[in-house]
């Protein structure tokens, strides 16, 4: 590759690049500490306690989603202001956004408090008592803990607004990257502890952004500094408009990948989600590496359209496209190897078999070609359809899912997952032609 000629074009293509150029890096090193998690973590915990612990987690990761759609929205609010250089309004949305998280956060640590002692998490996750001790307390704990970082994370999107999603995946990588070695660290010095794998691993992140806090907001951006005098309640109208849009699409397709853990660890054991999340893994560095390079046309979409450049979305589309194409040849290859890459990363202790990497796979695949459609969808602000539908898709989950995942097992799960997504990725890519061509009406334009 001409590094000199990809860092060519006008200032928000060169942004842009440069961007993925550095994320790229990022992702090499998080995509290898996503994989070392695996057989890492599995040699630290039982089988058993590990199918437990991912199911947990995906149950977990729904409060990333509670800020109500919060964090994207303000990101597409504070892009707007950037790109008009209004940065008094860029303060007032950081400001109303970051205190509404915590007021927020506050609410759910104390629904979460009153209702914890009623709630029995041995039956919810199927785990038998004799296998995994303290199981209420390690979920009471993380919960916790996801309160704090779904607040401080909002740090991250202040960078994606300002078109530097390198620096948010820096501080993803930091928090992976830290909690992999503490595990690690824990392998050579105690027994396995599902409570402590919880702890460090929820923690990790938290404390990534409570340092970037001060950083950020004192030395790179002292002009967004959230100040309680910069809260403005009739701002919230702005931010929840969109931000419930992304609330429902974030809520829908978390509950999508929790209820497959769900539904796997019910219908054939918590041990058997371990095969399922091993090939998971594998196949989500395609879209993980998708993500690098369409995210930084997020905000920039959102940018263009404020300064009705629709040009440059349209080359950019392009370009994108030809790189899906390549995606799609790389998960064909994964697909092919698979088998002999499973023996070398995890060996024999997780049998997972062609069937369950096929079907993978194809879902991988129409969920990044999806992806690219609706990352650009996101930044136009265009998201009722799309909201819809997942809403849609994730009603008729466990009933399409459970079906199939009794007539064909692990395999018959994700034909249901295929066939439920395959409608997002028809739909965004004529929603984006559609707007784009300026031919949207109704529903189209929404």
């Amino acid at each position: 590759m001409d590094i000199r000629g990809f860092l060519k074009g006008n200032a928000r293509t060169v942004k842009a690049r440069k961007n993925v150029l550095a994320s790229m890096a990022l992702k090499g090193v998080d995509g290898l500490v996503y994989l070392l998690f695996v057989p890492i973590t599995l040699g630290y915990l039982k089988p058993y306690e590990y199918g437990v612990w991912l199911t947990l987690n995906s149950i977990l990761v729904w409060i990333d989603s509670f800020d109500i759609g919060l964090g994207n929205g303000m990101r597409n609010k504070l892009t707007e202001a950037l790109a008009h250089d209004d940065k008094e309004r860029g303060r007032v949305y950081v400001s109303t956004t970051f205190f509404m998280l915590v007021i927020l956060m506050g609410f759910m640590v104390v629904a979460g408090s009153i209702a914890e002692p009623f709630v029995d998490w041995y039956s919810i996750l199927s785990t038998n008592p004799a296998e995994v001790g303290s199981l209420d307390r390690i979920v009471y704990l993380t919960f916790l803990i996801y309160c704090l970082n779904f607040i401080f994370k909002f740090v991250g999107n202040v960078y994606l607004a300002a078109q530097l999603p390198a620096v948010n995946n820096f501080f993803v990588t930091a928090g992976h990257l830290i909690a992999l070695v503490v595990i690690y660290i824990l392998t050579k010095t105690t027994s396995g502890s599902l409570l402590l794998v919880a702890i460090i691993y929820c923690a990790s992140p938290l404390a990534v952004y409570l340092l970037a806090y001060p950083v950020t907001f004192f030395k790179i951006f002292p002009y967004l500094s959230p100040s309680v005098k910069c809260f403005r309640k009739k701002y919230l109208g702005d931010l929840f408009n969109i931000g419930i849009l992304f609330f429902i699409l974030q809520l829908s397709g978390i509950l999508l990948f929790s209820l497959a853990n769900l539904l796997i660890s019910h219908i054939f054991g918590p041990e058997q989600v371990t095969p399922y999340n091993v090939a998971y893994r594998y196949y989500s560095l395609v879209p993980m590496l998708m993500t690098i390079i369409v995210a930084p046309m997020w905000s920039a979409t959102t940018d263009a359209f404020a300064k009705g450049e629709i040009g440059w979305i349209k080359q950019t589309m392009k370009r994108i496209r030809k790189i899906l194409c390549m995606a799609l040849i790389i998960l064909s290859v994964m697909t092919a190897v698979s088998e002999w890459v499973y023996a070398i990363w995890v060996g024999k202790d997780v049998e997972i078999g062609f069937p369950i990497s096929f079907w993978m796979a194809l879902y991988t695949a129409i969920l990044t070609a999806s992806l690219t459609y609706s990352n650009f969808l996101n930044g136009l602000g265009k998201l009722r359809l799309q909201t819809i539908n997942t809403v849609i898709v994730a009603l008729l989950f466990y009933p399409v899912c459970r079906i199939l995942g009794l007539e064909f097992g692990i395999p018959g799960v994700l034909m249901g997952m295929c066939i439920l997504n395959f409608s997002g990725l028809v739909l965004n890519a004529i929603q984006f032609h559609k707007v784009i061509d300026g031919k949207a009406t109704g529903i189209w334009l929404r």
